[in-house]
């Protein structure tokens, strides 16, 4: 039997860390009730209708559509607080029309009205109020509020306002109580009104948490919200009435108030019950082909062109790929669609702008013709049906990348062609995932942050994980959580767990309408002013709006501007797709693990050890990386495998023959979703539409559709006369794989920019790495990685790479190339902003270059280029090159600095030489100040100061031959080497906290400076007792384990990808840099070359060395091999030697300069891997 009351005033989670109901929560609550309908009325917003829409009607619940939305007291447009808060009036939709006026309303509160919240007035409620039913609001709205404070008669006034727009049909006076003090004030004079104005009366529950236990949960998600505690008595807080109420409840809460506060809420939800939302194909926005054509004939006629261009002749194999897709296009009703992309593709083409599409789009030939895409996808076995196909119809997802700077015009252009109110953005949520969720909690709680840090820290960096996934895969954490002191703590961050804190933009996602976008979803603002969607992107799609991806990549950026000074400064017009993906060259590059700067590589810890263990020699094997190096084909052996494969180390095999045309391109491995499709087609008889169904199950692990799929592989793979019991073994090998597989066509596309930007550091190194550090100017420590990749592609390529420091006469604006040089870029300069830049270079360009630091001072303007712009340039030596020094422009600028402003005010004033032959008075020349230097070490601290990085010099480069001897890694290295590997670093201390442990033990959390970046060091009671003083400045020498700096783990970059774990050391042992020679010298290492290994002659001759200079240091061997790597063996202990100049000239001569070095490498015999080697 149906229950007598509705619910009309809640509150989801949508209302962010206000309400705490989530939607399918509430849904189910009305259908274990046999509750007729459910409202949603959250703050401000509609955020969650389309959901609500969608779960009700399936869960056979009439979904009511409102808002509680905030109203100005006058103007919705005033900004300010003269004119007073807002209050609440609630809104529900009683049809389409009203649904359509809502969307309206709720907009303009963002794009209008917004003041701290999204506000509405009478005015535009006036305008939009069909189809929408009225209820005065909660205690907080405007005429209840009004009448609190003894303002009855403007109360009143408002109350025939609010009759008056709505009508007596339209407005219900809504009566509450949740037994607080001001509702017993003025709902009974609300109930005098409605029966003197003839109103209807409705009773609603303020409902912000969906049972009255969870009310604990609700006010730690205030305290959250408000960043207060929860016994702090002064906070917004709610007592525990708040939550959807039984008929009998809500009878004894309105007991004192007319019968017809619960029968009406059945009368409004039966007058809304007949709400319906389908808009069908009138949401995609028309693009306008040319008269005579439909869009299926234009597309096709677009596509034979392009395809002609490229082949001159379209062979039979790729004509019936072509009409095979265009076929599927037309089917789903999509022609349209790729038009639009097609559209504006060639838009950013005719402009120059740099693009690039990405995942599953680019397995379609239909947009490798049109030119979205810049390979033929026949040629790398991507599979069009991974895209679209009929089996599983879906709008199709065109994701395309464009250089960062290029963006914004794109969009522009679809806002200029289309409409400024058809085109927006896309919400996008933030959740409080497991780990914000106890920090979060336990700071409302008050408990002690070591105790919450203790949890936390051992939560795995897994997007998406659960706490009670980790309660199950961690003992450790299920031991600490079972305490009795974190109870409340675990159970409360469990149920607040994955509720929605905050919206923002989508960093990609554009959505297009055929018409304005309100009439079809609520827009909002974000805090930059970007107007988007209140729907995220799959609701979006679900309303039938279409969706495009514009990801701004700054590696396009930086490959365009790489290739604009390719033209400049060699005259070749390159093109990027002209770029061959067959140059050794640049494979050797890869494989020496020069990829600082490279799309996708540069951002993965650990990618360095897998493209020096894999060396990619082709396209193939190169392209494989993105999707090797994640968790799934790691931790299951596969990305080893892979490499071990490749290089010889390990049999290709496979399980069944049926796999090999599947997997022989990858030595037996199956890394990609492709591969997955090819097997059940192969091995089962699958089309390759039904293999992206199988595909799809083993993604979601969707368990029922997985079993499905697997009977059916298995009756698929008997017909083709293969055993159940082999087909049984393939599936149940495929299934894993098929949960962590890859997308094909994304990697190959993603690779592509990666190989073409690799191409361009080999064979255009100096304009390289110029574009780079233009594009990262203001990532200090990325442009102290690149200064160092400098030196190491110098050292590769051979060539001279030379950074130059910032100068006044030659810096632009960006990085530039001269010669050999590459010259720094002014953007990098901190406290040098772009108006400055521009007066400066816009000034030399006119009167020509600066002779001192007064004629500087005296020509620029000095309201562009004030005194911290010119300090910062001093500091990082753009003036060195002018006659005096740092210290002494220094001292001598505030009076410069006065005598250049006095000569630009006389000029300002048109004063001339008394002579009167129009020249300007010379200005009284400023005598540079005497001053010392600054010794180097000050000089170069300074100057890191005002840049982020050292340019002119490093501290560290005295030390060079020590740190090249006697350390194993780098603090780029070190994400090459195992968790809890031991290494040797060495560098300079940047940062020292002290700490003294629960025991008073003293310890230290160090920031370490190397050439190359920063690393944190972690040095505990014993290592800081022999550690000696740990200040900044000192250069020291550390041993210590690798481990994952805790700081670094979930943590989100802006677009919301997960951002690669940071390393930390723990020290075991920390000394001065110069002790290390004499204190860990324990061997002699010499390089022996792939091409001496078996020079039975040399080998002998270092024997006889060997003998001849007997000591007590390991003699090493790094034996380089092509198929095995690096193999190091020592010499048996009879040829350990003394370290003697003689020794270092004699083996030098035998295997070449740098061979031999001294080292602390230690290989133990009781090491069962070691490997020992007797000459004889």
């Amino acid at each position: 039997m149906a229950t007598e009351f509705v619910h009309l005033h809640n509150h989801s989670e949508y209302s962010m860390l206000d309400g705490a109901c989530r939607i399918e929560d509430m849904v189910n609550w009305a259908v274990e009730n046999s509750v007729p309908a459910v409202a949603l009325t959250d703050h401000g917003n509609m955020f969650g209708a389309w959901e609500l829409y969608d779960k009700a009607t399936k869960a056979g619940v009439d979904p009511i559509v409102g808002c509680e939305v905030y109203v100005a007291p006058g103007d919705r447009k005033k900004r300010g607080k003269e004119q007073g808060g807002p209050y609440h009036l609630t809104l529900l939709a009683e049809d389409a029309t009203g649904y359509q006026n809502l969307l309206k309303l709720v907009s303009l509160g963002y794009t209008e009205g917004f003041y701290s919240r999204p506000r509405i007035d009478m005015e535009i409620l006036r305008e939009y109020r069909d189809g929408i039913i009225a209820l005065t609001g909660c205690i907080q709205g405007q005429v209840p509020q009004l009448l609190c404070s003894s303002r009855r008669e403007e109360g009143i006034q408002h109350f025939k306002t609010l009759m008056e727009i709505m009508g007596a049909r339209n407005l219900y006076v809504e009566v509450q109580n949740h037994y607080i003090d001001k509702e017993q004030e003025a709902y009974p004079i609300m109930v005098q009104l409605a029966k003197e104005f003839n109103l209807p009366i409705v009773g609603t529950n303020d409902c912000h948490y969906l049972r009255k236990s969870d009310h604990e949960m609700h006010d730690v998600l205030l305290c959250i919200q408000t960043k207060k505690t929860v016994k702090d008595e002064q906070r917004l807080r709610f007592d525990n009435h708040f939550y959807f109420k039984s008929v009998d409840e809500m009878r004894e809460a309105l007991k004192d108030y007319p019968p017809e506060a619960i029968s009406n809420t059945l009368e409004i939800a039966n007058r809304c019950k007949d709400l319906k939302l389908d808009y069908g194909e009138s949401v995609m926005p028309k693009y306008e082909v040319p008269e005579g054509h439909t869009n299926d004939s234009y597309l096709k006629a677009l596509c034979y062109e392009g395809l002609r261009e490229k082949y001159g002749q379209i062979s039979e194999e790729v004509q019936q790929r072509l009409d095979y897709e265009l076929d599927i296009i037309s089917k789903t009703g999509y022609p349209g669609y790729f038009l639009i992309v097609w559209d504006y593709v060639k838009y950013a083409h005719k402009q120059g702008y740099p693009l690039c599409a990405r995942g599953s789009a680019a397995s379609s030939l239909v947009l490798y013709a049109l030119d979205v895409i810049t390979f033929n996808p026949m040629d790398y076995d991507c599979l069009f049906e991974r895209f679209l196909n009929l089996e599983r119809i879906s709008p199709p997802d065109i994701d395309i990348d464009f250089a960062d700077r290029a963006r914004e015009h794109v969009i522009d252009y679809l806002v200029e062609k289309y409409g400024v109110d058809s085109v927006g953005k896309v919400a996008t949520f933030s959740t409080l995932g497991a780990k914000a969720a106890i920090k979060d909690v336990g700071r409302s709680l008050e408990v002690p942050l070591d105790d919450v840090e203790k949890l936390t820290e051992l939560i795995p960096p897994i997007p998406g994980i659960t706490l009670d996934e980790v309660l199950e895969q961690i003992p450790e954490f299920q031991a600490l959580a079972d305490r009795p002191e974190n109870k409340e703590l675990m159970d409360l961050s469990k149920e607040v767990e994955g509720t929605k804190r905050h919206v923002s933009c989508h960093a990609s996602a554009i959505v297009v309408s055929n018409g304005p976008l309100t009439n079809y979803v609520p827009l909002f603002k974000d805090k930059h002013d970007q107007v988007a969607s209140q729907f995220e992107g799959k609701t979006v799609e679900g309303v039938g709006i279409v969706k495009f991806d514009f990801l701004g990549v700054r590696s396009l950026t930086e490959t365009y501007d790489c290739l604009q000074m390719i033209k400049t400064n060699h005259g070749k017009d390159m093109k990027i797709e002209d770029i061959p993906f067959d140059d050794k060259k640049t494979y050797s590059l890869i494989s020496e693990g020069l990829i600082a700067g490279l799309f996708q590589l540069d951002a993965s810890g650990g990618m360095y050890r897998v493209v020096t263990q894999l060396k990619p020699d082709n396209f193939e094997e190169f392209s494989a990386i993105p999707a090797l190096y994640r968790p799934g084909p790691i931790e299951s052996g596969m990305m080893q495998q892979f490499i071990d494969r490749k290089n010889g180390l390990q049999k290709v095999e496979y399980l069944h023959p049926s796999l090999e045309n599947a997997l022989e391109n990858t030595y037996g491995v199956c890394i990609y979703q492709e591969q997955v499709m090819q097997i059940a087609r192969d091995m089962a008889g699958f089309t390759l539409g039904e293999a992206d169904i199988l595909r799809a199950a083993m993604g979601k692990k969707d368990e029922a559709l997985i079993k499905a799929q697997r009977d059916k592989f298995i009756e698929g793979a008997t017909k083709k006369d293969i055993s159940a019991e082999e087909a049984e073994e393939v599936y149940d090998l495929l299934e894993p794989f098929g949960g962590y597989a890859f997308n094909k066509s994304h990697t190959v596309a993603y690779s592509m920019l990666a190989f073409q930007m690799a191409y361009l550091k080999t064979h255009y190194p100096h304009e390289f790495m110029a574009a780079l550090m233009t594009g990262e100017a203001g990532e200090s420590s990325k442009i102290t990685r690149y200064r160092a990749e400098c030196k190491k592609l110098s050292d590769f390529l051979d060539v001279e790479i030379n950074l130059l420091p910032p100068d006044i006469n030659s810096s632009r604006r960006e990085f530039t190339v001269d010669g050999n040089d590459v010259c720094f870029g002014l953007v990098a300069v901190k406290g040098v902003g772009d108006a400055a830049i521009d007066a400066i270079v816009e000034t030399r360009e006119e009167s020509g270059s600066f002779t001192s630091l007064q004629d500087f001072c005296e020509r620029v303007d000095m309201k562009q280029v004030n005194k911290r712009a010119v300090e910062s340039l001093i500091l990082s030596g753009a003036f060195d090159s002018l006659e005096g020094h740092r210290a002494q422009y220094l001292a001598s600028l505030e009076n410069i600095m006065k005598a250049a402003q006095n000569a630009q005010a006389e000029r300002d004033r048109g004063q001339m030489s008394l002579f009167g032959d129009g020249e300007e008075a010379p200005a009284a020349t400023v005598s540079l100040a005497k001053a010392p230097e600054l010794d180097p070490l000050e000089r170069l601290m300074r100057e890191k100061e005002q840049l982020g990085f050292y340019v002119s010099g490093h501290p560290l480069e005295e030390y060079s031959d020590i740190i090249e001897y006697y350390t194993s890694a780098s603090t780029e290295t070190l994400d090459a080497h195992r968790i809890d590997s031991e290494v040797d670093v060495a560098g300079m201390i940047t940062d020292v906290k002290s700490i003294t442990t629960r025991k008073g033990d003293p310890m230290a959390v160090i920031g370490l400076e190397d050439l190359e970046g920063t690393i944190e060091v972690v040095i505990f009671p014993d290592a800081y007792k022999t550690a000696g003083d740990l200040v900044e400045g000192r250069v020291v020498w550390i041993r210590g384990k690798v481990n994952i700096n805790q700081n670094s783990r979930n943590r989100k970059s802006e677009n919301g990808e997960m951002e690669k774990e940071e390393r930390q050391i723990q020290a075991d042992r920390v000394i001065d840099i110069e002790s290390v020679p004499e204190q860990q010298t324990s061997a002699l290492e010499v390089t022996i070359p792939e091409s001496d290994i078996e020079n039975a002659e040399k080998l002998k001759a270092l024997q006889q060395i060997a003998t001849a200079n007997k000591g007590n240091l390991d003699l090493i061997l790094r034996l380089m091999s092509s198929h095995y790597g690096e193999v190091i063996a020592r010499c048996d202990r009879k040829y350990n030697v003394a370290h003697e100049p003689q020794i270092i000239e004699q083996v030098e001569k035998l295997f070449g300069e740098n061979s031999v070095k001294p080292s602390n490498r230690t290989i133990r015999s009781n090491k069962k891997n070691a490997s020992r080697m007797d000459f004889v």
